[in-house]
């Protein structure tokens, strides 16, 4: 049976005792910082190992208090599977108590433990009085009708309680998918004596061995793990949900930022642009107008950037309406992922949302396809998704590409697939991994493409039984890879929509017409050719004889050749077959079992060298004789 792995986050007021409170629960002070303890507040994130009654392992984040460190606050935030807010008996509820229960929500944390503290310090009338203001003020969240505890960190009333309330809540969490690739943004990092560069994070998902090479994201490069630590032990393998210390191996410290992310080779890219479900509070003041400058916390980082309300000029509060985010540096975002969103200045907490699709094109505010497809990726359902990105590409893409493409899991990938082809909404191109997809609309329009193209080379070189195969795809399928356009040019013709023969592409029917002018030249030509018997004229000669280009001419001179009316001795030199059979007769009786020179081959044939050497070049290329120095013996 799997072991529970989850991670619990305290959210609350600065000095209603957080810290203290996890202190009673672990035994462990989660201020570590010199400046922390002089000051008596946390500052910076905390960590501390808890284990449940029920068995549950859990990382307890500890997140500073005061509204200048809500940046920090919102780095631990994130991952948090079950939230306990802290709210002092002697204080009530206060404005930080509001923010972080509205970051808590937008989050998408769905269970949580309320914990009022310093209970020790007022009667029992206050408690109740807090009880009520938390109750209201829960109403409307995830959170609503969350256990709620009175609990004093310093005297240990309510603790035990307290324990029992998190875990009967820890039972109904969701955990994080282990099934997933491995991915974990970095919290802390920081170098150790003799090891080396350290960082810590939250494992959303999947499992991280020990010597696994993983992708450092966004700024690139691949990176060994070499030694793990959960809660303070050594592992061989860490869980999605625990709290993970990993060793990078030979990576310098400065390359690695709070905000990087480690994750799983292939899974997902960087990106500067995302579509998401944006939803403004209710308690923002004003609209937040189309390429407002906005703060964007997604995992442990802080990006500025702007956002673009999809066909609106602006987003109103309590409003939920689909926009585009272009940030000001990379992000790497997976469709579902939560995130929070700030104002630029005043920096205030204004809202948050839901990633769509990680790697939209760039949408103008008027743009119905957008709204489509944005519709489409948030339904969730694996082939209308799918169907999405498969339409983006200008060419076949395998699974894999697809997964990049997307951010999807590869389980939905395969899926969505699956479903499109047996719908013959998708074709496959090959099989087993490599097999490359292509949406309908793309096959359909290539192959109409690919058909009108042929079609056309038909028509301006009538004297060509086809276009080369090579030439097509470079011309027509370039940023397909050659495999997949090679097969796709195979189905076209099981189709029966064109014809492949060796090298060489053709419409069905389609064969060389010569008629007219070329008929008349053609016909010339050979004539010409035939009465000079061992002598032709070259195709120089031809083409000044009869005033056309060369390139004409050798249009002619190769249908001849095809058609088995002319031989081809060298790019300039044409004979009849009939003179070749001649010419290779006396060849043969001249030579018997002895040599022949070339000077006697011109008086065999009676013509010049011009003619001699080339022949007899033809001949050896085809295997009738062979040179020995500066004659020839048959084979």
């Amino acid at each position: 049976m799997r072991r529970r792995n989850l991670i619990i986050g305290t959210a609350g007021h600065i000095d209603h005792g957080k810290t203290v409170l996890v202190k009673a629960l672990t035994g462990r002070d989660t201020d570590r910082l010199a400046e922390e303890k002089r000051r008596g507040i946390s500052i910076d994130l905390g960590f501390a190992p808890l284990t449940l009654p029920g068995g549950t392992a859990a990382g307890l984040v500890d997140v500073p208090g005061h509204e200048n460190f809500v940046r920090n606050m919102m780095a631990g935030a994130t991952g948090v599977d079950l939230a306990l807010l802290v709210v002092a008996a002697d204080d009530g509820v206060m404005p930080q108590t509001r923010e972080h229960l509205a970051i808590l929500d937008l989050l998408g944390v769905r269970r949580g433990v309320i914990a009022i503290t310093k209970v020790d310090t007022v009667d029992e009338e206050m408690v109740e009085l807090v009880r009520d203001e938390v109750s209201e003020l829960l109403e409307g969240t995830a959170l609503v009708g969350s256990p709620m505890v009175a609990v004093s960190g310093v005297t240990g009333q309510g603790v035990d309680e307290l324990m029992e309330a998190l875990d009967r809540v820890a039972s109904e969490v969701i955990l994080k998918d282990e099934a997933l690739p491995a991915r974990m943004p970095i919290d802390r990092v920081f170098t150790l004596r003799g090891i080396g560069t350290v960082v810590t994070g939250t494992l959303w998902s999947g499992v991280l061995d020990d010597e696994e090479r993983m992708d450092l994201l966004p700024r690139g490069g691949s990176v060994r793990v070499r030694g793990l630590q959960v809660h303070d032990a050594g592992r061989e393998r860490a869980y999605a949900g625990e709290r993970v210390a990993a060793n990078l191996a030979g990576v310098p410290r400065e390359r690695v930022l709070r905000g990087d992310v480690l994750i799983e080779p292939g899974y997902l890219r960087p990106t500067y642009m995302l579509d998401a479900r944006v939803k403004i509070l209710k308690a923002w003041t004003r609209p937040v107008k189309r390429g407002a400058r906005i703060r964007f916390h997604h995992g442990t980082r802080e990006i500025l950037g702007r956002i673009y309300p999809m066909g609106a000029e602006q987003v109103s509060p309590g409003e939920s309406v689909p926009c585009q985010l272009r940030l000001e540096a990379q992000a790497v975002c997976a469709p579902g992922d939560r995130f929070v969103i700030r104002s630029y200045s005043p920096v205030t907490t204004i809202g948050g949302g839901v990633v769509v699709d990680p790697y939209p094109p760039k949408h103008r505010i008027s743009d119905e396809r957008a709204l489509v497809e944005f519709a489409a990726l948030e339904e969730g359902d694996p082939a209308e998704s799918t169907a999405v990105y498969l339409g983006r590409s200008s060419a076949p893409v395998t699974a894999d590409g697809l997964v990049l493409a997307s951010g999807m899991s590869r389980e939905d990938v395969e899926a969505g697939l699956k479903a499109l082809v047996s719908d013959g909404h998708a074709f496959m191109l090959g099989r087993g991994p490599a097999a490359a997809y292509l949406s309908s609309g793309l096959d359909g329009g290539t192959a109409e493409s690919v058909v009108g193209f042929i079609d056309e080379f038909h028509r301006s070189r009538p004297l060509e039984e086809g276009i080369a195969r090579d030439a097509l795809k470079k011309k027509l399928l370039a940023s397909w890879e050659p495999r997949a356009a090679d097969l796709f040019l195979d189905r076209m013709a099981a189709a029966g929509l064109i014809e492949i023969e060796g090298k060489s592409v053709r419409l069905p029917g389609a064969g060389v017409s010569v008629s007219g002018e070329d008929g008349r030249l053609m016909d010339d030509i050979l004539a010409r050719i035939e009465s000079a018997g061992y002598a032709p004229p070259s195709l120089g000669e031809l083409a000044e004889a009869l005033g056309k280009e060369k390139r004409g001419l050798v249009d002619l001179l190769s249908l001849a050749q095809k058609e088995g009316r002319l031989v081809r001795v060298s790019p300039d030199l044409y004979y009849t077959p009939k003179a070749m059979s001649e010419i290779e007769k006396r060849l043969r009786q001249a030579t018997g079992s002895g040599t022949i020179s070339v000077s006697d081959f011109r008086g065999v044939i009676g013509a010049s060298r011009k003619y001699a050497l080339p022949l007899l070049e033809y001949f050896d290329r085809n295997r009738v004789t062979v040179r020995v120095g500066d004659v020839r013996k048959l084979r």
